[in-house]
């Protein structure tokens, strides 16, 4: 497959069969995989190998994607845990993954993934199969043993060697896959090089976490452990193709609306027509596309299919899977017999004009949901084209019919319209707009804009835009985008989205005023309904964090379960932070306030710290006044605000920088408390603009003058502000004495 392209060409996409063969010979290979695996004497482990082989691989991202995925941990794994029988058991797995790929097609074709051709499967699995032979010969010739029959901190040399053969080996091979069937080496090691260097090198340390639980505890503890490895396998799978789902729907969006500007650029009838079908391939691949007018004078001859399109003025979607129902209604199919047939009527007003008709052959795929709506939205602006190159060259008289069509047309819009002139007189409403201010569009076409609350406006706005409208001056903003403004009417309560612009002459000469009203009441409902489902989400993952923790806890305190039990801690600190937030956005959080000393709290969140410190060579100190008082605070949420803001300054400080910090007294603000403390965090850093200062608190605000790549989420700071004011408190950011950011929060006093 060509490396520079990712979809495949109209028409030739593979569909999903229901193959009877593959799918017996899965349930065969299974049957005699586990009967094979029962004569040794590490059936369990083969046989969840085998199962975790199956699920990385199909798992994995595509390979022309570079095949990233947890393969190499399954890969490592099963060669430390079972020694050399992993070579022939990972030969069986793959086997089995492709046989099994049918069962995880309808996933790949829900987006219309371009599957990848079996020489590139088959050469970046066999590149995995050479990684294992070469890791595990340089494994051995370091020192170490297979299978793993215990793990001490003095063999590491030898694991980093199993780990750097592996991961080095897999990108260069697959690098030269890659250019034996693209030719194009140099396409792979810019797009996809540091994903599988990642992939592999990051895997590593998990294989090998592993291979020491399943020494340590042995056959269940190291199934829990699999089947966290295969969790995570599909969550990245899945994150992936959401990401790439968005990816083609955001740049289908893009020529829908290149469609709709292109469409309006002609009033010539064939120009229109043929810009239409250009733009339909673009957006929809198909091996035939056909636009039919159904012109008064001469209506064509049309097949069965599309003639009941015409007659209907609706959707018909055949495919291999319904096609009965052709022969249910006595359609007899065109000639020559397509595989999947989509028609879409062309309808102006009331009249159907015209049927848009696309067909695919041999082995084409049937037409996605997603695809109907997107030629559901391009055949509503071709109608309007098509009926305004028609209006065009019309006479006169038959324009003044065609004028009343057009009304009748807006009038059938789902969306509100109304247009007023330069007096402020209502030229053109739709039914839907003026229901919004309780009368027929007949009541109010002609009269002034109403001062009604159902339009959004306040009396004196409607006096302004009456005004300025009057003098001739664009209300706008000069031209600039229009931005929809929302607001609540009527009961049962509604949210109405209202945009509106100047209308101008061809000179630029303001001539009205056009408002167009969406009804977002639902659309604010599925929002809630989503927020409520990441709470939900949010909330259910804390329980196999702590489980986690506790597992980590349990095992021996080797380094990398110490990590392990690090990030665990971090990842449940951000699982209560977003717990926390919601709750405080909710009015139902009740934080546990007492009286508290911050400097042994600032002692403990340094020591956490210090090794981040100390990994970057920064000056990390924190100096406390000897009159410090006591604090009325919840030293667990005080905690985590402190965790965030220092290692936001130790991510943002570059090596040999400076973060340091001072607790100081502060005088009381509230007459029933006493003094409290404020907290000023400095760092040597790029700093924060002027201008962000006061956003870098907003959910999701991340800014980084200096454009190194760092993790987070952007909602650290949201918590510490949200944290820092429920506890009475004041948060805010300062450019720093020696070039960084300066964080500054104060607390209140004990109560008198």
């Amino acid at each position: 497959m060509d490396g520079t392209q990712e979809p495949t060409a109209p028409g030739k996409r593979p569909s999903y069969r229901s193959n009877w063969v593959e799918m017996g010979l899965l349930f065969l290979m299974l049957i005699l995989a586990v009967w094979s695996a029962t004569l040794s004497a590490q059936a369990p482990e083969l046989i969840l190998f085998a199962l975790l082989i199956i699920i990385t691989v199909n798992f994995s991202l595509p390979a022309w994607r570079g095949g990233g995925g947890l393969l190499p941990l399954a890969a490592v794994s099963s060669l430390l845990i079972v020694g050399w029988s992993a070579i022939p058991l990972f030969l069986v797995g793959l086997i089995l993954a492709e046989l099994a790929r049918t069962l995880w097609q309808p996933l790949r074709d829900a987006i219309n993934l371009p599957a990848a051709k079996w020489p590139l499967r088959l050469g970046q699995s066999l590149v995995h199969l050479a990684a294992m032979l070469a890791a595990a010969a340089v494994f051995l010739k370091i020192g170490g043993q297979l299978p793993l029959a215990d793990f001490i901190i003095e063999e590491w040399p030898a694991f980093a060697a199993l780990a750097g053969t592996y991961s080095a080996v897999v990108l260069l091979l697959k690098w030269l896959v890659w250019l034996l069937i693209n030719r194009d080496g140099w396409t792979f090691l810019r797009r996809n090089g540091t994903a599988v260097l990642s992939f592999n090198l990051f895997s590593q340390p998990f294989a090998l976490l592993g291979g020491v639980i399943f020494l340590r505890a042995g056959l269940p503890g190291f199934v829990i452990f699999s089947v966290g490895v295969m969790g995570v396998s599909a969550i990245i799978r899945l994150s992936w193709q959401n990401r790439y789902m968005l990816e083609q729907r955001l740049a289908q969006f893009a020529r829908l609306n290149d469609a709709s500007l292109s469409l309006r650029e002609s009033l010539n009838l064939n120009e229109v027509l043929a810009g239409a079908e250009a733009q339909i391939r673009a957006l929809v691949p198909a091996d035939a596309v056909d636009i039919t007018l159904l012109l008064d004078a001469a209506r064509p001859r049309l097949d069965d299919f599309a003639n009941w399109v015409a007659e209907n003025g609706r959707l018909l979607d055949l495919d291999r899977g319904n096609m009965q129902y052709a022969a249910r209604h006595n359609l007899t199919p065109p000639a020559p017999r397509p595989t999947a047939w989509l028609g879409l009527p062309l309808i102006a007003g009331e009249q159907t004009i015209g049927v848009i008709v696309l067909q695919r052959f041999g082995d084409g795929q049937p037409f996605s949901r997603w695809h109907r709506e997107l030629l559901l939205a391009l055949a509503g602006q071709a109608s309007s084209a098509i009926e305004n190159a028609r209006l065009y060259s019309l006479t006169d008289k038959a324009l003044a019919l065609r004028v009343e069509q057009l009304q009748a047309l807006v009038n059938s819009m789902a969306e509100g319209v109304l247009m007023l002139d330069r007096h402020g007189s209502i030229l053109l409403v739709n039914q839907m707009a003026a229901g919004l201010m309780g009368q027929s569009p007949a009541d109010l076409h002609g009269q002034p804009l109403p001062t009604s609350p159902a339009i959004g406006l306040a009396p004196d706005d409607v006096a302004d835009l009456l005004l300025r409208l009057a003098a001739g001056v664009a209300a706008d903003g000069d031209g600039r985008a229009p931005s929809p403004h929302t607001y609540q009417t009527g009961q049962p309560p509604r949210f109405i989205e209202r945009t509106e612009t100047a209308v101008r002459a061809a000179d630029g000469r303001v001539m009205g005023w056009l408002m167009l009203f969406r009804d977002v009441t639902e659309a604010r409902e599925l929002a809630e309904q989503r927020a409520d489902l990441s709470r939900m989400i949010v909330h259910d993952l804390r329980n196999p964090l702590t489980t986690l923790l506790t597992v980590l806890e349990l095992a021996d305190p080797s380094p990398p379960l110490v990590t392990a039990r690090q990030e665990a801690l971090d990842m449940l600190d951000m699982v209560d932070s977003l717990m926390d937030m919601n709750r405080w956005e909710a009015g139902q959080l009740a934080m546990e306030a007492e009286a508290m000393r911050l400097p042994p709290l600032v002692a403990r969140v340094m020591e956490r710290l210090r090794p981040l410190a100390q990994q970057k060579q920064i000056h990390f100190e924190i100096a406390c006044d000897d009159d410090l008082p006591a604090v009325w605070a919840d030293s667990e949420i005080i905690r985590r605000v402190l965790i965030n803001l220092l290692d936001n300054a130790l991510k943002f400080t570059p090596s040999g920088g400076r973060v340091t910090g001072r607790l100081l007294a502060e005088a009381a603000v509230v007459p029933d408390r006493e003094a409290g403390a404020r907290c000023v965090l400095s760092d040597t850093g790029p700093g924060i603009p002027p201008q962000f200062q006061e956003r870098v608190f907003e959910r999701y605000m991340r800014t980084n003058p200096g454009g190194a790549q760092v993790r987070g989420t952007g909602l650290g700071l949201t918590f510490c502000k949200m944290a820092i004011e429920a506890h009475d408190g004041r948060i805010w950011v300062e450019d720093g004495p020696e070039g960084g950011s300066q964080f500054i929060f104060t607390l209140p006093g004990v109560p008198g």
